[in-house]
């Protein structure tokens, strides 16, 4: 069974032979020479590039396919990574290797002044490697093709009466020439195609997150409804929800006073007592008469007054004790206030709170230590 390569070389070679079969069945692809571009470019015209722009070989590699031939570019050329590599199949296991710099070749085709947009680009060595004769070009060089790979040569190796010139190489019809999309060349240029792609991939987008919108609002539909039948079922009041609200902030409350309960037991457990009024010893006055009986002291003119049966006009006094004066919760933190004349004593309550308490503030007021937990 013949190869598909066969098959295209055979194919090419009735198109280029057979007038009339080339013109039922062939169709010849427009070509312009970079270096020499006629004005305005024609539709769909395809770019050879010079051998300037590029690297060639030929090589034989035993491989199925083009593609694995170019993996071998990198090996063969020993160039840098900015250049990429792209391979021809011309016979049985041979390939014509080319490498190139696709961000040169982009700055190139942006400095044309052209009216028309070239979509894609080619290599002299696929079009001229099979040219009977030289080309000369308009800068006087004349391209040609030594050892299977097309170049530019001065034309004192050439002797003139031999060469052709561009134009009416180009006249010649080609087929089934190899090229390469110009959206190739950089990732990052933006083309017709990518702009196209870009669109219906944003448009893609939209659609799904309107789909999810819709099915969103669908669902909490649903769901809606399924607890309105859920509350009819159940018989719970429409204030249900908000009946959880209020005993999850009861629950919370509850927490918080069982911790402050613990605390407060805590506190209890600490070996510091209350601190206890003591009290003067009362006045003794004599025992009342019967009747009115002026307080002794009083002076002459001064408003008497009664004292009462059974009671002291003496004033009762009272001086604090030592220990724990008052104990305060705020709603966030409890104060402790001991008093304490010992400046030790201070220092003792002090690690008697810390080791019962791991977080605890410290004030000394005078002759009390005031103490505040969280």
């Amino acid at each position: 069974m013949l190869s598909f390569f066969k098959l295209t070389q055979s194919y090419r070679s009735l198109c280029e032979k057979q007038g009339a079969f080339r013109r039922l069945f062939c169709r010849s692809t427009p070509l312009e020479y970079a270096d020499e571009l006629h004005t305005p470019i024609p539709q769909n015209a395809v770019l050879i590039l010079p051998p300037s722009d590029y690297w060639a070989l030929q090589a034989t590699l035993n491989v199925k396919s083009e593609k694995e031939a170019a993996s071998f570019g990198p090996a063969l050329f020993e160039l840098s990574d900015a250049y990429h590599y792209e391979a021809k199949k011309i016979g049985e296991n041979s390939y014509s290797l080319i490498a190139y710099n696709p961000a040169e070749i982009s700055l190139k085709l942006h400095s044309f002044n052209r009216d028309s947009m070239i979509d894609r680009i080619t290599f002299s060595q696929w079009v001229f490697a099979d040219e009977s004769q030289p080309i000369h070009l308009s800068n006087g060089k004349i391209l040609t093709t030594l050892e299977g790979v097309v170049i530019e040569i001065d034309p004192d190796y050439i002797h003139a009466n031999n060469t052709i010139g561009m134009s009416e190489a180009l006249a010649h019809p080609r087929f089934f020439i190899k090229t390469i999309p110009v959206e190739r060349l950089l990732t990052s240029s933006v083309t017709t195609k990518t702009l196209k792609i870009t669109l219906i991939l944003l448009l893609i987008v939209l659609g799904n997150l309107t789909a999810n919108a819709l099915l969103n609002a669908r669902e909490s539909a649903r769901l809606s409804e399924l607890k309105e039948e859920l509350l009819d079922r159940a018989n719970l009041p429409e204030t249900s929800i908000e009946r959880e609200a209020i005993l999850s902030a009861l629950h919370k409350k509850e927490t918080a006073q069982l911790r402050l309960r613990h605390q407060f037991l805590r506190i209890s457990d600490l070996p510091v007592q209350a601190s206890t009024p003591r009290a003067l010893a009362p006045i003794v006055t004599p025992a009342p008469a019967e009747g009115i009986v002026l307080i002794p002291g009083s002076k002459p003119g001064e408003p008497n007054r009664l004292l009462v049966e059974g009671a002291s006009s003496a004033p009762v006094l009272t001086l604090s004790g030592e220990g724990i004066k008052e104990i305060v919760y705020d709603g966030n933190s409890i104060k402790i206030v001991v008093d304490t004349r010992d400046i030790q004593a201070k220092e003792n309550l002090k690690k008697v709170f810390s080791k019962k308490f791991k977080k605890n503030r410290f004030t000394e007021r005078g002759n009390q230590l005031e103490v505040r937990l969280p």
